[in-house]
């Protein structure tokens, strides 16, 4: 591993590099849609298992009510506690049975 401290003592250590995944998080009465940051060569679900942490980051984060209909708040960072999600999923990979405004997500930082 490189790494490098400078004269202050502080650490320097090399960028890691992750692929964004845009996935859709339900919690018990929330529906999140936000991007997910995951190592290249692996899965979603490897990421979860791998991580030692209690909570999950998501950038670009827009917080739905339970029904997925009413956008209540978004967020540049969202820190979910694992106990909380109900189900995960690459928004690329569900199909809804009627339109709902979280499909439209686009990758751009929220408004907020």
């Amino acid at each position: 591993m490189n790494l490098r401290i400078d004269e202050k003592g502080k650490y320097y250590t090399p960028h890691v590099t992750k692929n964004t995944v845009v996935t859709v998080i339900r919690t018990a009465d929330q529906l999140i849609v936000g991007q997910v940051h995951v190592r290249p060569e692996r899965r979603l679900k490897d990421e979860l298992s791998d991580d030692p942490s209690r909570f999950l980051p998501v950038t670009s984060a827009r917080v739905y009510d339970v029904a997925g209909t009413t956008l209540l708040y978004e967020s540049g960072l969202l820190l979910v506690a694992y106990r909380h999600i109900v189900m995960i999923s690459p928004l690329d990979t569900l199909e809804p049975a009627t339109p709902a405004p979280w499909q439209r997500y686009v990758s751009e930082e929220p408004t907020a």
